[in-house]
């Protein structure tokens, strides 16, 4: 059965990532429902900018586009609905999905909201509707991330004490990945130190570094890199039998184990490394993943999300506390 789909929001990452030639990936909600065809079907979108409409008239002829989202709901009954608008207005179009008879699942775009509160209240709608809610943290559906959790959790590095997650500035659109790579890959958050850096502010978004305390005693560390055009995304984790440096950019992952010292008596020091490739940017999409995960959602509500409301929210508290800490450091 083929399910129909909607798009609020086509700026980038709702479509118009994919324009760039650069690209060799599907990175976008238009471009992952074209390429699951056989479970979805593009029905409606919405946009406020006429260029953005103007590029998705070229990309999806046949497929109506609004410039108001409250209408959408009033000329098509979709049963997936893509959010990808900014977070402030995240709360007014997941009522507005969860007002419509026919919505089965709602695919929402990270962090959920700029308010913890709304974002709560979100989460308690869906909830209460039935209706399952996927939030594009993106890197859960990501080989090189999963198998860097199943090195962490297996035990190649033994007991975790340390991990380090490195990002640029910008605390919700990048922000927001890092904190819900820290959580993915660490576990629940039980204590949580700040570092406002005002000097990388960016497109109206604080930096904020942070020091994260962790589940079982381990702690992690969310560094800020730069601005947003000097990209880094990368990880680097230390338990008690060695470490692993994970760079995304190479899709790689470096194991290196604790080995008695030749130098230095009753010490150990890490071995060689040990390299290996998890995906590539090459390999298919985690837009398309996500994609047909919704798919399957929306037949199966019972069924577990990667990413949840639950999870996305756990994300939303920690971003909620970093925000704090500018406000205060701007008092």
């Amino acid at each position: 059965m083929t399910l129909s789909a909607a798009v609020i929001g086509l700026g980038q990452i709702g479509s118009r990532f994919d324009e760039e030639p650069s690209r060799s990936q599907v990175w976008s909600h238009v471009g992952a429902y074209q390429a699951c065809r056989d479970e979805i079907r593009l029905v409606a979108a919405a946009e406020l900018r006429e260029d953005n409409r103007a590029a998705f008239r070229v990309r999806c002829p046949d497929v109506p586009v609004i410039a108001n989202a409250g209408q959408l709901f009033s000329t098509v009954a979709p049963e997936i609905v893509s959010i990808c608008t900014p977070p402030e207005s995240h709360r007014e179009l997941v009522d507005a999905a969860l007002a419509s008879s026919s919505v089965r699942a709602i695919w929402c775009e990270k962090p959920l909201s700029t308010s913890l509160d709304e974002a709560e209240a979100m989460v308690a709608a869906c909830r209460e509707r039935g209706v399952p809610l996927v939030v594009s943290h993106v890197r859960r559906w990501m080989p090189i991330w999963q198998h860097v959790l199943a090195r962490i959790k297996g035990g190649d590095i033994g007991q975790l004490v340390t991990l380090r997650i490195a990002m640029p500035n910008r605390l919700f659109s990048i922000g927001s990945h890092a904190v819900d790579l820290a959580l993915m890959l660490g576990g629940r958050v039980t204590a949580l130190k700040a570092l406002p850096l005002p000097s990388l502010t960016e497109d109206g978004e604080p930096a904020v570094a942070a020091l994260l305390g962790l589940e079982g005693d381990a702690y992690a560390i969310v560094q800020v890199t730069g601005r947003k055009s000097s990209l880094v995304i990368e990880a680097e984790a230390f338990g008690s039998e060695g470490r692993l440096f994970v760079r995304e950019d190479k899709s790689s992952v470096q194991l290196e184990r604790f080995e008695a010292s030749s130098r230095y008596a009753d010490y150990r020091q890490l071995g060689n490394a040990e390299v290996a490739e998890a995906g590539s940017f090459d390999g298919e999409s985690p837009f398309i993943a996500i994609a047909r995960e919704v798919a399957t959602l929306a037949r199966d509500p019972a069924l577990p999300a990667t990413c949840d409301g639950k999870s996305a929210l756990a994300v939303q508290c920690v971003l909620a506390e970093l925000l704090r800490a500018v406000e205060t450091f701007n008092d």
